[in-house]
């Protein structure tokens, strides 16, 4: 593998790192990169940052509070995070709040980066959920080989768009830091949403979370 291909994954797997990560800024110049499947992901330009800003819409089939107990579970963010290397809590401040420590790979001879994520879920009416999160990098010291992330922000929106069918409008900045130009960061930012979307389709539907219940969730 060639240096732009391990930068190229780098950005991809870095994207997504951020994918549980709070509120990105409002956009007003969305452009569609990429649609599959269903899954429409689009960039747009961030005032105060040379990095893109990411966007994914996509339906998913799924109860609320199914999406929600998937969302609660880090064990399972190694089966559709996008390179996600291992996930672990940090600290559950409420049952819709916590924050956790992620580790991303990256091909040698790059440095895997890693983040410390406080999100919290909130359900503003029956047919609406929102998640917020953003990086608070300094709740644990830097690991020795790896570099911390310091800003990211997403948010998610989730809404009941039928019967067990879900909308989510997912949105994200991030600055990956290190040695990562932004111009090559944002020449390969749609490969990691589209790649762990679809898998968050696969996962979400396992048994275990259609019959699980959220007790800060109610359904229709």
């Amino acid at each position: 593998m060639n240096m732009c291909m391990r930068k190229a994954k780098i950005v991809s797997a870095i994207t997504l790192l951020c994918c549980l990560t709070g509120a990105a800024q409002a956009q007003d110049n969305w452009q569609l990169k990429k649609e599959e499947e269903g899954i429409l992901v689009y960039t747009g330009s961030s005032p105060n940052s040379d990095f893109k800003s990411i966007k994914v819409e996509c339906t998913v089939k799924a109860k609320t509070t199914q999406l929600v107990a998937f969302l609660l579970d880090l064990d399972a963010q190694r089966d559709w995070v996008y390179n996600n290397k291992n996930t672990s809590l940090i600290k559950k401040i409420d049952a819709n709040e916590m924050i956790f420590y992620s580790e991303v790979s990256v091909p040698w001879p790059c440095t895997n980066r890693d983040y410390i994520s406080h999100i919290t879920i909130t359900q503003p009416n029956p047919k609406l959920v929102t998640i917020d999160a953003h990086a608070e990098p300094g709740l644990l010291p830097a690991k020795e080989g790896k570099v911390r992330v310091k800003d990211s922000k997403a948010h998610w929106e989730v809404t009941r768009a039928g019967s067990d069918l879900l909308k989510i409008v997912y949105t994200v900045q991030f600055d990956p830091s290190g040695a990562i130009p932004a111009w090559l960061t944002n020449m390969f930012v749609t490969k990691g949403p589209l790649l762990t979307f679809r898998k968050l389709r696969e996962v979400v539907a396992r048994p275990v979370y259609a019959n699980a219940s959220v007790p800060f969730i109610k359904e229709l």
